[in-house]
């Protein structure tokens, strides 16, 4: 039996991100193979197939922001990823204040 190759594997061999891998995935171009209901893979062959037919870009990565408004994107992003571990520290500040003070 070969062996499957990952989603890291994949977008490694097509030189491509991960995101991209799925998106094509999605795209109907490759088939890949739920193992335990959530992790893909991928037979090599496949992978290979796709890797001659088709012609990737090469990721350059998202633009960085620059000028007046760079300090707002920035934030942005930051407080889009990282709210719940934000609000879980404020939840928790608030809780440690209620048990100190009320013993």
């Amino acid at each position: 039996m070969e062996k499957l190759w990952t989603t890291s594997e994949v977008a490694q061999c097509l030189g491509v991100t991960e995101v991209d891998v799925e998106e094509l995935v999605r795209q109907g171009k490759l088939t890949g193979y739920k193992l335990g209901g959530q992790f893909l893979r991928f037979r090599p062959g496949q992978v290979e197939a796709l890797k001659g037919a088709v012609a990737f870009r090469p990721y350059v990565g998202k633009p960085t922001a620059r000028g007046a408004g760079a300090w707002r994107q920035r934030m942005q992003d930051f407080l889009y990823f990282y709210d719940f571990y934000l609000v879980s520290a404020a939840f928790l500040a608030v809780l440690l204040i209620y048990l100190v003070a009320a013993g």
